[in-house]
């Protein structure tokens, strides 16, 4: 056949809507990703916790509450410890928790014990131990605030000058 009558026969099969067979062949692939797992806790999510103002020869309980956000890969198990502070009265010892006094006009070194706790009830001290006093959740991929209860028990009994206090706590969270 020539190429003409093959050229012509081509299309009037095409046109009645029969298609000549042309060869295939086909392959697979994958497409990959590996996620890795992640945690942060941000200082911009945290709250301070702010005792106010307090009389000296109070005796009844000071309490104040502040937050701390975590932010972790969904099912990504965690933990959450709070340090001494920078104050303790024994280095990194969590039951030793003081504020110091940050007024340039007191020339001792005055302090006011205090506590952080994980529950609402204070009974839980929030410290560095894990799987101890530290807490432990789990991820969600989105913030997830906890908060921290702060306790100064009786302030009379430190005993301290008038003046602004502070301490400053470290966050870190392990996953």
């Amino acid at each position: 056949m020539n190429v003409l009558k093959s050229a012509l026969l081509t299309t009037a099969l095409i046109a009645a809507g029969v298609t000549p067979a042309f060869a295939a062949d086909t392959t697979t692939f994958n497409v990959k990703i590996v996620i890795l797992k992640a945690c942060t806790i941000t200082a911009a999510a945290a709250t301070d916790v702010d005792f106010g103002s307090v009389a000296s020869t109070a005796t009844a309980n000071a309490d104040a509450q502040g937050s701390v956000t975590a932010n972790c890969t969904p099912l990504t198990p965690y933990s959450i410890a709070l340090n001494a502070g920078v104050n303790a009265g024994t280095a990194n010892d969590v039951t030793t928790r003081r504020m110091k006094n940050i007024d340039a006009a007191v020339l001792t070194n005055n302090f006011v014990a205090y506590q952080l706790y994980r529950d609402a009830g204070r009974s839980l001290v929030w410290g560095n131990t894990t799987g101890t006093n530290t807490l432990a959740g789990t991820g969600t991929g989105l913030n997830q605030p906890y908060p921290v209860y702060g306790r100064v028990a009786n302030p009379s009994t430190n005993n301290a000058a008038a003046g602004s206090y502070l301490d400053t706590v470290t966050a870190t969270i392990t996953y």
